[in-house]
This record gives structure tokens, C-alpha cells and sequence, in this order.
């Protein structure tokens, strides 16, 4: 095995641990090689690594040495792949403008169908991010074509799954459900247990929608699973959020306060602030509809000032719009969600 292989091999390792300082210091050896085509591979990958940290000035760095260098060796599918990840980084910065213009360009070097669907893909989460879930949903089925045709199962997967939940958005509930079991069984094939978890949690928003509560429940309880077994905090208290969203919506409002309760506490131990935010008003509303005034407006008030300093208006206004209530008497319906790329 070269010099650059290994590098590779232990910078994508450390980068699958999550261990992104090894990464970045594999890839940085290979930045420093005499081979102009390891050290162009390397730029790449170092800015995916700081992309993944959440330096996005490092990354943005690193992709534009990358990209001078795939210049330079007249490398068109390198150049591309560049041109993704600036997108990525300029998406992560708010800049949607300028990650428009970068996903274009890499469409517009490759002929990877692979790379072809995920630019498709980040495309339809800037216009899921700006309301506009309509062109997204188109995004998201031209995305999951090209998948489909290059054998790309795991992209296929978010692809379909992304699908589902901008179709919830539309109130297609019947199609979104026909986009999640589309998922679900894709992930389960691939043995993706954490896509399958993550579709199990979103279809059962769907399931209460069609009024089927039980599976809604089942679902949380078999992602509930997955994610013990994993070892997955965060996606415990999702899923406990959801399964309280569908015991609320079927009636069971003091096991729904539990679970709700749960989730919060997790959120809390984890950090995790916008799950915090979203079970603290979900608490809220269950607790004010069992008879609990002050209890759940002390919970919407936590929701809202987490609301406020995560920069979330929207939820903010909402749940400020429930605190002026003289009883919290919000139904169970559901609230929107927002999402990122990968």
C-alpha cells in the first residue's frame, strides 16, 4: 500500500469514528506529498473535515486551494467534487446564493451520476430550508432517479426520505407515507440502521396524520430500540418527542406527559437545544391541556426564550402567541421541523 493510500484509508476511518483532528492530520500529509494529484485529493478532503467540525472559514480555505490545484491538473470530476463541498460550506454560512452557484457548477463539470443526485439533493434542502417545498420535492425525486440509476442505495435512501418529509409539509400525507415506506425498506435492505430509525421517527408523524396511532407508536418504539442500541442519546429523545406527539393525538395525554417529559430530560443531559426547545413546548401544551396552567406555561417559557436564542422566529412567535393564552390550549398538530445536508 503508497504512502497516500494509507493516509487515505486512516483519514476516512478517523473521519467515520468522528475523530476529525486524526483525519485532518492524515490529510494534511497528504497535502504535504510531492504528488500534485495527492496533495489536490488532500485540500479536498481536509475541507470536508472542517466543514464537518463547523469551520467553515478553514473548509471554504481548503476547497479553494483544492480547487486550484484540479485547475491546474485539468481534473473536471475533482473540480466538481470541489465545487460540492464549497456549496456545503456556503449553505452552512446562510449563504444560499453562493451555494446555488457552486452546487451549479459542480453539475455542470460532471458526468458522475452519483454527483449529479447529490448536488440535486442539496438543492432541494436550500428550497426546504426557504419554504419553497414544492421545487424541493422536485429536487429530491430527480435526486433519487439518478440514485436509482447509478445503484446508489444509501443516497437513494435520504433521497426518498427527504421526499417524505416535504410532502408532510404539503399535507400530502398519503404520498409521504408512500415515500417513507419506500425508505424504510430501502434502508432495511442496505442494513442503514440509523437511516431506518430516523425514517421510522418521521413516518410516524404521517401514521398519526392518517389516523393510525398504533403503528405511529410502533414506530417510536422500534427506532427507540435502534437508537439504545447504538448508543444514540439525541435520537432517544426524538423518538420519545414523536411517540409522545402520537399518544397525545390518540388521547393518552398522561403517558404523551411522560414521554414528553423524558425527551426534554434528554435533550437537557445531552445539550441538545433545539430538541429541548421543541419538547419543552410540546410539554407545554400537553400539560397545559391536562389542567396544569402554571406548569405548562413555565415550559413555554423555556421553549421560548430557547426558541428565541437558537434564532428560530418562527416557533418563537408561535409559542409566545400561547404564553398571552390564559390556558395553553394548543392542539397536538403537528409543528415544522428544519433540516441540513450532507
Amino acid at each position: 500500500m503508497s504512502r497516500a493510500s494509507e493516509q487515505i484509508n486512516i483519514g476516512q476511518r478517523s473521519e467515520a469514528e468522528g475523530d476529525y483532528v486524526a483525519a485532518a492530520a492524515a490529510y494534511r500529509a497528504m497535502i504535504a506529498a510531492s504528488d500534485p494529484r495527492v496533495a489536490a485529493e488532500g485540500y479536498f478532503l481536509l475541507g470536508r473535515v472542517c466543514w464537518r467540525q463547523g469551520r467553515l472559514e478553514a473548509a471554504l480555505a481548503a476547497y479553494e486551494s483544492a480547487a486550484a490545484s484540479a485547475e491546474r491538473l485539468h481534473d473536471t470530476e475533482l473540480h466538481a467534487r470541489i465545487s460540492n463541498g464549497m456549496g456545503a460550506a456556503h449553505y452552512a454560512r446562510g449563504d444560499h446564493d453562493a451555494a446555488r452557484t457552486a452546487y451549479a457548477a459542480a453539475e455542470a463539470k460532471t458526468t458522475d451520476l452519483t454527483l449529479q443526485g447529490k448536488v440535486l439533493l442539496n438543492l432541494g434542502v436550500i428550497e426546504s430550508a426557504e419554504g419553497n417545498h414544492e421545487e424541493a420535492r422536485d429536487f429530491y425525486h430527480s435526486a433519487y432517479l439518478l440514485f436509482e440509476e447509478s445503484g446508489d442505495s444509501q443516497s437513494a435512501t435520504l433521497a426518498l426520505h427527504n421526499r417524505g418529509m416535504v410532502e408532510a409539509d404539503l399535507g400530502l400525507w398519503h404520498e409521504a407515507d408512500e415515500s417513507f415506506r419506500a425508505a424504510l425498506g430501502l434502508a432495511a435492505a442496505t442494513d442503514d440502521r440509523e437511516m431506518l430509525a430516523r425514517t421510522l421517527v418521521n413516518r410516524s408523524e404521517t401514521l398519526v396524520e392518517l389516523e393510525s396511532f398504533a403503528e405511529a407508536i410502533d414506530h417510536c418504539d422500534r427506532a427507540l430500540a435502534i437508537y439504545a442500541d447504538i448508543g444514540d442519546e439525541v435520537g432517544r429523545g426524538e423518538s420519545l418527542r414523536w411517540r409522545a406527539h402520537a399518544l397525545g393525538r390518540s388521547g393518552n395525554l398522561v403517558w404523551a406527559e411522560r414521554n414528553a417529559a423524558e425527551a426534554l430530560n434528554i435533550a437537557m443531559r445531552a445539550g441538545a437545544r433545539l430538541l429541548e426547545a421543541q419538547s419543552a413546548r410540546d410539554l407545554g401544551v400537553l400539560r397545559g391541556l391536562m389542567g396544569d396552567r402554571a406548569g405548562g406555561a413555565k415550559e413555554l417559557r423555556r421553549a421560548l426564550a430557547l426558541f428565541t436564542s437558537l434564532g428560530a422566529r418562527k416557533e418563537a412567535t408561535e409559542v409566545g402567541a400561547m404564553i398571552q393564552r390564559p390556558t395553553p390550549n394548543r392542539s397536538l398538530r403537528r409543528i415544522e421541523d428544519l433540516e441540513n445536508p450532507d
